[in-house]
């Protein structure tokens, strides 16, 4: 389960560097950290996922309660129901109720019903729901997956982005603003050169 990233610790951070006198290096070291940090937060899941297409099938969605609220650190279990042999994935929702799993289905699997059980005992919340693995066995590039929300779903409602893309998303800003003050750094380095040089031919 991951924690809301911390954004205010970012830009405090990009504001010392403002105040002070950035290198190339810093910001090197910056955007390398940014990149491992996004790189890194499917953990086993994104070793997982470089499987080849055929080999896997991912289910995704949100959890919401029975007012329509999202439900973080639900329990998700997804199987497959016809196929004994597929190893069950158990995985958690996070802040905005949003789940992944992946199974490791095959071509043989294509069409096998696929249940998922959200499990939040505090909410007294226990519901399964089913979707088929519909995919095409010749398809060998298409991400094979399916989309399934479980609970009374707000009508209209547009979900919030997923975890991992809000770190990915804070990294690009943070990036994006380091970069900008460099620019303006060396605009601003330029222009004094300038006067100086017009100051100097006056002389």
């Amino acid at each position: 389960m991951l924690d809301r990233p911390d954004f205010g610790g970012v830009f405090r951070f990009i504001i010392r560097v403002m105040r002070g006198r950035p290198s190339r290096k810093l910001a090197a070291v910056f955007l390398s950290l940014a990149g491992l940090c996004a790189a890194s937060l499917g953990g086993p899941r994104l070793a997982f996922a470089m499987h080849e297409t055929d080999h896997r099938f991912t289910v995704s969605g949100y959890v919401y309660d029975k007012q329509g609220k999202p439900v973080g650190d639900a329990r998700v279990h997804v199987r497959d129901l016809r196929d004994q042999k597929i190893e069950p994935v158990t995985t958690y929702t996070d802040g905005s109720g949003y789940y992944k799993a992946v199974l490791h289905l095959h071509n043989d699997n294509a069409g096998d019903p696929v249940q998922v059980t959200a499990i939040e005992e505090k909410l007294g919340l226990q519901e399964a729901k089913t979707v088929r693995a519909e995919f095409s066995p010749n398809d060998l590039t298409t991400e094979r997956q399916a989309t399934l929300h479980i609970g009374a779903v707000p009508e209209g409602l547009v979900p919030e982005l997923p975890m991992r893309w809000q770190y990915v998303v804070g990294s690009t800003i943070a990036g994006g603003v380091i970069g900008a003050i460099f620019w303006w750094r060396r605009r601003k380095t330029k222009t004094r050169a300038k006067r100086r040089g017009k100051k100097g031919s006056k002389a």
